[in-house]
């Protein structure tokens, strides 16, 4: 399972605060199973690469006594089960809006950014429409008439222009959907 933090900006910020960020998240017991909402433990660790840029980052792994399940604490620059940045992927969605597939430039392959497109788009609808029920529960009501219909992409930029506060995040929308959704432990990552 995955937990979505943010633990900076790119992967030198992540690298410098990481251990102490969670350190202090787990001393303090802010970080929570998504399965019982028990307070995590520091587990051990694992190796990371970024495809595009050939960076390789450690993720932090944390344990629930009580649930007996492992959590990856994941950057919000990165997408679960992706070996790609979540810049990169979504640099390669927003492009998609306009562009053929075989005109986008990106360090993928064409096959890899069409998997992109289907597979990410699919998680953008889902999460857009989580997203819009769970800040209607906190007071900020998202209208359908103020929604400008077009590609999910787009759709999921106005949601999270209606969230009820700001997050600090890494700047890409991809992540930032993803803490809202591990924000309000929802297990379901874009």
């Amino acid at each position: 399972m995955t937990i979505v933090l943010f633990l900076g900006q790119n992967v030198k910020e992540y690298e410098d605060n990481r251990k102490d960020t969670i350190k202090q998240l787990l001393s303090n017991k802010a970080i929570g199973c998504e399965l019982c909402f028990k307070p995590m433990a520091y587990h051990s660790s694992y190796v990371r690469g970024i495809k595009e840029t050939g960076q390789k980052i450690v993720i932090t792994m944390v344990w629930c006594s009580k649930c007996r399940n492992w959590h990856a604490l994941l950057p919000d620059f990165l997408l679960k089960n992706k070996h790609y940045s979540g810049n990169e992927i979504e640099s390669v969605i927003i492009d998609s809006i306009t562009e053929p597939v075989n005109n986008i430039e990106t360090a993928a392959s064409e096959v890899t950014a069409r998997r992109w497109i289907k597979e990410i788009g699919e998680k953008i609808e889902q999460a857009v429409s989580i997203l819009k029920f769970h800040f209607g529960r906190a007071g900020q009501a998202v209208s359908e008439v103020a929604i400008d219909a077009g590609s999910g992409y787009n759709e999921l930029e106005q949601v999270l222009e209606k969230a009820p506060s700001e997050l600090k995040y890494s700047g890409n929308k991809l992540g930032l959907a993803n803490l809202w959704l591990s924000t309000n432990a929802i297990p379901i990552y874009i």
